[in-house]
């Protein structure tokens, strides 16, 4: 049994780590919970990409409430940022730079999603440049792509280098104890280690992501903790000498993923990424699929530039992102006060990591700081129903998903796709059959928009048992 520390944090990704240095720096003693060295598997943050994207994540579907709130929290985390650095730095942590500049192609027919990002931009007092495609350096976009927005501001980190810096700062801290063991269950003071061991501590932070409902009693239902789902993403560092971009070059988020993405690496690498599967029983050691490093690949080359066929892979690693039923992250204090969350980031887990450790380091020297906030963890979590997430446009969206690497139909045929594919979606879930039972059984676990295109593939594998 350790000695009591003021508060516990369990998890080392960025959020966790984050969560620490502003204990640290509030003048608390912490202990972190989980492991310092190896290869973190599943762990979102290290096989991030790592953009800073306080506008390019928007979509069209964003109604305005939405999309304004997100915006205004995403710019708290931009204007952070640099001093968030510098205190890493003084902590001994070491100097990570953040190279500003992004680009956003638009592939063909989707010009329309540079919109909302210019606007939001913009409005922020921003600047959102428009071009053509043919003018992002070094990039040798396809002919058919729509255009091409440039955000100066918009920044990027090195994954690895931050986390070893964060790591670094925490550490040699002499109010920080390192427990480097998993946690296997926590409660109202107290975290068990794999090890045997047993952390006591005023506070109780769990910021391990899709891993938190595992550490909890009965998932965390009785402390009111939402469903905490996992987007699998599978990213690939390439050795590209012919495409030697300085800057990001990533498309607009389409077809219930982030946006195909090219992010330079310190080491001259390429960082590729943008798959997004939703995973109801997260494995963190399961390998990255062919198909999906597939699916890296032929976006690559037909989104942004066929050169890199030839690029020579040289890792290949799998994250899971946390996320909620209503995609907005989760802090605060559960019905247990001494047990907070701090998770559920999903794609901008880097970029909101000093602003949520800022806001959960409030809610723990000055509780009730949360009580109000959108984020905060014990906030209405209506489910969405077929209708809310087809008006979001899954049923295009599901469209876009099947003609990834190149497949084509008319605008006619993707209009009457569009609108087959949404009846029947309803029809499914309301037959009265095995199948509609099966449908209804996974949509009732994940009424997301990500969870569609399962709901296409469950239908099809239902049909081939018939």
């Amino acid at each position: 049994m350790r000695e009591q520390a003021d508060v516990a944090v369990v998890g080392t990704g960025v959020v966790g780590l984050a969560v620490a240095v502003e204990l640290l720096h509030r003048g608390l003693n912490v202990t972190v919970v989980g492991p310092r060295s190896g290869v973190h598997p599943g762990q979102g943050t290290r096989a991030a990409g790592a953009m800073l994207s306080t506008f390019s994540e928007l979509e069209p579907h964003h109604d305005a409430q939405r999309a304004g709130l997100e915006t205004t929290e995403r710019l708290a985390a931009h204007h952070a940022y640099p001093a968030w650095l510098e205190r890493i730095e003084t902590m001994g942590g070491g100097t990570v730079p953040a190279p500003s500049g992004t680009w956003i192609l638009a592939p063909a027919g989707r010009r329309s999603c540079l919109d909302p990002i210019a606007a939001a931009a913009r409005a922020a007092g921003h600047s959102a440049e428009e071009h053509d495609a043919s003018s992002i350096p070094a990039l040798r976009a396809p002919a058919s792509s729509a255009g091409a927005l440039w955000l100066p501001t918009e920044a990027r980190v090195d994954s690895a280098a931050l986390m070893e810096a964060l790591s670094r700062a925490v550490e040699q801290h002499p109010r920080a104890t390192w427990i480097p063991q998993p946690a296997t269950a926590a409660d109202a003071g107290t975290v068990a280690c794999t090890g045997g061991e047993t952390v006591r501590a005023r506070d109780v932070v769990l910021a391990a992501g899709c891993g938190i409902p595992a550490l909890l009693q009965e998932r965390g239902r009785p402390l009111g903790v939402p469903p905490i789902l996992a987007g699998r993403g599978v990213s690939a560092r390439l050795n590209a000498p012919a495409v030697e971009v300085e800057q990001v070059v990533r498309t607009p988020n389409a077809a219930f993923a982030c946006g195909i993405h090219l992010v330079p690496r310190t080491d001259d690498t390429l960082y590729l990424g943008g798959t997004n599967r939703l995973t109801l029983d997260p494995d963190l050691e399961q390998p990255p699929a062919l198909d999906e490093v597939a699916v890296l690949a032929a976006d690559a080359a037909a989104l942004m530039d066929p050169r890199l066929q030839a690029a020579s892979l040289q890792e290949v690693r799998t994250g899971l992102r946390p996320y909620t039923l209503d995609h907005l992250p989760l802090i605060g204090r559960t019905g247990e006060p001494s047990v907070l969350l701090a998770t559920a980031t999903y794609r901008c887990g880097v970029l909101l990591a000093p602003r949520l450790a800022e806001l959960v380091a409030d809610e723990i020297t000055a509780p009730g700081s949360l009580d109000t906030h959108p984020y905060r963890a014990r906030r209405p979590m209506p489910v969405p129903s077929i209708d809310d997430v087809l008006a979001q446009g899954a049923a295009q969206g599901l469209v876009e998903h099947l003609l990834q690497g190149g497949g084509h139909l008319t605008p006619a045929q993707q209009a009457e796709f569009t609108a087959f594919t949404s009846l029947a979606l309803r029809a499914l879930l309301d037959e009265d059959s095995k199948a509609g039972a099966a449908v209804r059984r996974l949509w009732e676990r994940a009424p997301v928009i990500e969870a569609v295109p399962a709901l296409f593939a469950l239908a099809r594998r239902l049909e081939a048992l018939r």
